[in-house]
């Protein structure tokens, strides 16, 4: 949001008058997957939001939509911890549900998931493209962060998404390699 992605003679265009959220999200600790209810958007928000991240991650074979995990709320609990992001969130709310509106005369919640999909494609191109990455990047991080997620995608792939983490198990080290260099004279002298 620093920057516009709009060129200008082949220049980006600097924009002061938003943070950029990649650099103020830093200042909020939000936990994935805690249960927690919506403390900065309305009921109307609320809704347009949940179907917003359920149009970005739909169900599957395997596991729910990314509003069935907690997406929503968790965008929500960060911009209440990050109050420079607020602006940017509900402007791309209520830009959403204008389109809806003036669209497919019904609420963007209202609509159904191509319908959505459509809008927010519209909203991606036309809109603001900042916020709609915004509220994109906050959705994976919520959804693919989610304990059951994680353990799905373990299951049916085999990949460990917390494994860089956490590492994995070692075998014990072996004090026998050691004897050779042990053997060697010193390689140092006293000063």
């Amino acid at each position: 949001m620093a920057y516009d992605r709009k060129q200008e003679g082949g220049h980006k265009v600097a924009q002061a008058n938003r943070p950029d959220y990649r650099l103020e999200v830093g200042r909020a600790e939000v936990p994935v997957g805690e249960p927690r209810g919506f403390a900065v958007l309305d009921p109307a928000r609320a809704a347009t939001l949940k179907a917003w991240v359920a149009t970005l991650i739909p169900a599957d074979r395997t596991l729910p939509d990314a509003a069935a995990m907690g997406a929503a709320e968790y965008i929500d609990a960060t911009v209440s911890k990050v109050p420079s992001l607020r602006p940017a969130l509900l402007t791309a709310l209520d830009t959403a549900e204008r389109i809806a509106q003036g669209k497919a005369h019904k609420t963007f919640a209202e609509c159904t998931a191509d319908v959505r999909e459509r809008l927010l494609r519209e909203f991606q191109r036309d809109g603001d493209a900042d916020a709609f990455q915004m509220i994109s990047d906050f959705t994976y991080e919520a959804y693919y962060g989610h304990h059951d997620v994680l353990a799905s995608l373990e299951a049916t792939t085999g990949w460990k998404g917390l494994g860089p983490m956490k590492g994995g198990p070692m075998k014990p080290f072996d004090p026998g390699l050691l004897t050779r260099v042990k053997a060697l004279p010193p390689r140092w002298r006293k000063v």
